[in-house]
This record gives C-alpha cells, structure tokens and sequence, in this order.
C-alpha cells in the first residue's frame, strides 16, 4: 500500500512538472541557463575566496554562453544543438582551458552536453546516437591530441570515463522515452476502448429506439388498415398513435444523433434519459398498439441511478418489442419489477407462441451488455408451458463499470 502510495506522488509529481512546462516552455527552455548561473556565481565566490586564478575568464565565459545559450533550442532542434557545440570547444581546446582552467567553461559544457543527448535520445530517431556519439568523439580526441599526453593510460583515463557518462545519459534518456511510449499507448487504447464503448452503447440506443417505435408502428398501420372500413373512428385513433410513435422516435434520435455531431459538449441537446418514471408510458403505447400488457410492481422500492433506470427501462422496451415482432397467435405480456433488500428483479412474460427464425440476438445481446455494466444478469428462453421469458436481475450495490 505504501508503495502504490508512493507511486501515486510520484505520477503527480511528474504530471504536474509536464503542466508547469506546458503552461511556462520558455522558463524550462532557460532552466539549464539559470542553473548554471546560480552554481557559477558559487563557484566564482569560491574561487575569489580561495584566491583560486581563473585563466582566461572572458575566454570562459564566451565559451560558457556559446555552451548554454543554443540548449534553449534544444527540445526543437537537439542534434543542431549539438553541432554547435563544436564552435565554443575550438576556443577552449586550443586554450587549454579543458584540462588545466578552473571549471567555468567545463561546468557549462557538461551542463550543455547532458540535456541536449538527453534530448536526442528522448525525441529523435535513436539512429541519430550513432552519429552524436561520432560528433562527441572527435572534439574529444582533438582535445585529448592537444592537451593530454600520448600513453594508453591516458587515452583510457580520458575516454571511459566519457564514454560511461555518454551511456549513462542514453539510458536514462531510453528509460523515459520508454515510459512516455508505453503511457501513450495505453492512452491510445484507452481511447480505442472509449470510442469502441461508445459505439457499442450508440449502436444499442439505436437499436432499441428504432427496433420499438418501428415495431409499434407497425402493429398499428396494420390494425389501422383492418379497421378503416368497418370503424373509421379505430383507424383515426391508430394514424394518431403512429404520428405521436414517430415524433418520439425522432426527438430520441435527434438527441442520440446530436452526441455525434456536437463539438462542444454544451451543444448537445440534453434531454433525461427513459427511466422507471417513464415505464406507463411505454407500457400504455404497447398496449395501443395491440398488445394486452400487466405491469406488476412489488416490494419498497429504493433509489435507481439514472444508468440504471435506462438500462431496465430498455430491458423491458425490448422484451416487449420482441412479443410485437416475435410472437404468434394470442399473446398476452406481463412485466414485473420486484423491488428486494439485494436488488431488483424484472421478469417480462409472455403467452405467445415464439417464431424461432427471428432472430433477437443483437437486441438480447446489448440487454446483457446493459445488465453487466452493474454486476448484474439477464437470462432469456422459451418457459416450458410457452412463450418467451426475459429476467433481469439489477443488484442494489451495482457499481457502474466503464
């Protein structure tokens, strides 16, 4: 726990450093400028108090800000960077200031050489090591030719201890870069897995609003149709019911549409969602449609999220879609919420006799979706005396999973 803790900060730590950076770039473009200046002063303090000499300090001090002055290109521009740091090695290498100056001109060019190979390796292809490190070499081995004597004692004592650090500024440079790789790829995929999600879920709204009102239309044009010659008056009522179907399908539709359509969330045109609220109305615009439907309701009912009355409400649209669609000869529904101390049972019946070539797969398929976003179940089949049986089971501790 601690450790999880641990790494908890340290994220935090890190993202809000990259929030920093982004709201002030130019402040960390300076950041390697004003360290070495507040560690050069200390060091010049420290030389005037140890009556130390500094050689050539002009010369050091050009060579320092011709050092340290490119770094603030070095995020956009890491390996031109790097080239220019020829030009101030060829006014310390022919001084000697490298092997016998005091460190001012060597605190910047270490300072200088370590963020822009880090940089390198963080934002460039890695082919470009190859050619950082050749480019690192040769001032090298100019420098050691002109200031260093010629012995493999000295060869050595002068180029492993750089080319330790070289590979030392690489790994730790490879070890971010891999980090930030391996966190936008599972930003990606969390993205992937967002956008798959929210289709899914578009796909069911559709499925479900366009499957109900088209099966209740449907049933009504063709009790309309029997009905115009021998009671006008039925027909007139069944046009009305398939007008007032149809402009709730497309205000449901104009409204899942809009998600899509919409840039800013704030376009979008809000709208409750169907819940338990709406459950007489569903029932009542099934029954004018033809079917004979008993809505039973049991128990001391407790507190639904919306997600939830959603995915009950279309739980029973669909089982009762299904009956229009599915179901031969005289039918009969009966849909029973029983409200219980560990959560909500619904069950949706019917009598009819069930057409086994239609097939409901997608539908059933999205209500079991619907049912194991909160830890809950949906069962369907045949019951043995006839007829289709839908249950739903919607636990009253069901968190919703995303």
């Amino acid at each position: 726990m601690a450790r999880a803790v641990k790494a908890a900060g340290e994220r935090g730590l890190w993202q809000r450093v990259s929030e920093f950076d982004s709201r002030h770039p130019l402040l960390w473009d300076l950041f390697p400028i004003m360290l070495y200046l507040f560690f050069g002063c200390l060091g010049v303090v420290g030389a005037a108090v140890g009556e130390v000499e500094i050689r050539h300090p002009v010369a050091q001090a050009v060579a320092a800000a011709l050092f340290l002055v490119p770094t603030i290109w070095r995020r956009r521009y890491p390996f031109a960077v790097l080239l220019s740091q020829i030009v101030p090695l060829c006014i310390t290498i022919p001084l000697s200031l490298t092997a016998n100056g005091s460190g001012v001109s060597d605190a910047a060019s270490g300072l200088a050489f370590t963020v822009v190979l880090y940089n390198i390796v963080l934002r460039r292809p890695l082919r470009l090591l190859w050619w950082a490190g050749l480019v690192s070499l040769a001032p090298s081995l100019v420098d050691w030719l002109v200031n260093h004597p010629f012995t493999v004692a000295s060869f050595l004592g002068f180029f492993v201890p750089g080319a330790l650090y070289f590979g030392f500024v690489v790994v730790v440079g490879l070890l971010v870069r891999t980090r930030r790789d391996f966190q936008s790829t599972q930003r990606d995929q969390a993205t992937r897995e967002a956008v798959s999600e929210e289709r899914n879920r578009i796909a069911r709204e559709m499925h479900d609003i366009i499957g109900h009102n088209l099966a209740v239309i449907n049933a009504l044009a063709d009790g309309g149709s029997y009905a115009a010659a021998a009671s006008p008056e039925k027909a007139k009522e069944a046009l009305e019911a398939i007008g007032r179907t149809s402009r709730e399908a497309l205000g449901e539709l104009r409204r899942v549409l809009s998600v899509l359509k919409a840039e800013d969330p704030e376009e979008v045109e809000l709208a409750p969602q169907p819940g338990l609220s709406d459950m007489d109305a569903l029932i009542e615009r099934v029954r004018e449609a033809g079917l004979p439907v008993t809505l039973l309701t049991s128990g001391e009912r407790w507190e639904l999220s919306e997600n939830q009355q959603l995915a009950v409400y279309r739980t029973v649209q669909e089982s009762l879609t299904n009956v229009l669609k599915h179901a031969t000869g005289p039918r009969r529904a009966e849909v029973s919420l029983e409200y219980r101390e560990s959560g909500l049972s619904v069950t949706v019946s019917n009598s009819g006799n069930r057409v086994d070539e239609a097939g409901t797969a997608r539908g059933l398929a999205g209500l079991a979706e619907r049912a194991a976003a909160f830890g809950g179940t949906m069962v369907a089949g045949p019951e043995a005396h006839g007829g289709w049986r839908v249950a739903l089971w919607m636990p009253v501790d069901g968190k919703e999973r995303r």
